[in-house]
């Protein structure tokens, strides 16, 4: 039962981490390192706000749109203006970025644990056992929910189809009409916004400290790899594939070995399969029709 408690957990949040980042590997074409800062600055903003008198499911609304709007702030001011420079100077600015919102976060914040003050919820029971608690429940169906609506604005509206034409060819689509900056700064929003609720999610389940966002990256890039690079779908089938393969690692071997167990199973299923989980049905990028 730990297990599957644990494992859809971990699997919710992880998936809210990744999806936004393989979104804007696949538009972007580089690997966004700030990407697991943001998962710092909404866990620390909803705390802030929080504090301030705003309910827990305010601030983390307010937090998670501020993300999304510093994801676009970043780009516009920091990645857009360096992009033909090339992918290693988009790289190595993300790093910049994602150590400098570490310092400020640390700063304002310090460096000790902190965490929610939420009112104490007994776990509710299964045949005599313990499940979830309507936090854990909570950040599970609201992960499911934020899948499904990346699915659905992807799919069927017309910001997706410019997504999905600029990830597919930045030059053709936009000779076709779409506008790769309004649809990037789209991408940017979404991504980081999501990030940003993954973090409030982190914060929940467990502790807020400054060294979250640098955990988390290791793990989104994990899941990115195992999923496909650049496949949405992918990604989605890999936070369940990781999560609950490290669970079921962990009966026997130390947490200390979590990402090293992580990356153990990325190698045993990339020997198997190259291109990753998203080979197992030959899609799921974000392509234009």
């Amino acid at each position: 039962m730990d297990i599957l408690i644990f494992g859809t957990i971990s699997a919710s949040i992880l998936l809210l981490s990744s999806i936004g980042f393989s979104m804007v590997l696949k538009t972007e074409g580089f690997i966004n390192v700030a990407h697991g800062q943001a998962l710092l600055v909404g866990a620390y903003g909803a705390l802030y706000l929080n504090h301030l008198g705003l309910p827990l499911w305010v601030a983390a609304v307010v937090a998670a749109v501020g993300c999304g709007f510093l994801g676009v702030a970043m780009n516009r001011l920091l990645f857009r203006p360096v992009k033909a420079q090339g992918i290693l100077v988009l790289l190595f600015t993300s790093v910049g970025v994602a150590y400098v919102i570490y310092g400020v976060v640390g700063a304002l914040a310090g460096k000790r644990m902190l965490a929610y003050d939420l009112p104490p919820m007994r776990a509710w029971q299964i045949a005599g056992e313990p499940f979830m608690t309507p936090y854990e429940l909570a950040i599970v169906a609201l992960a499911i929910a934020s899948a499904l609506g990346v699915h659905v604005f992807l799919t069927y509206t017309w910001a997706g189809k410019c997504i999905r034409a600029v990830a597919d060819n930045e030059d053709l689509a936009r000779a076709r009409g779409f506008n790769p900056r309004r649809t990037s700064d789209i991408v940017w929003f979404v991504a980081t916004a999501l990030a940003g609720l993954a973090g409030i999610f982190l914060g929940i389940v467990g502790s807020l400290h400054t060294q979250m966002g640098w955990q988390q990256i290791i793990m989104i890039l994990a899941v990115t790899v195992l999923g496909g690079l650049g496949s949405i779908y992918g990604v989605m089938l890999a936070s369940v594939v990781l999560a609950f393969g490290i669970e079921i690692g962990l009966t026997v071997i130390s947490s200390n070995y979590r990402t090293g167990l992580a990356f153990a199973l990325i190698i045993a299923v990339l020997l198997v399969r190259p291109g990753g989980l998203q080979s197992l049905w030959g899609g799921g990028q974000l392509r234009s029709h």
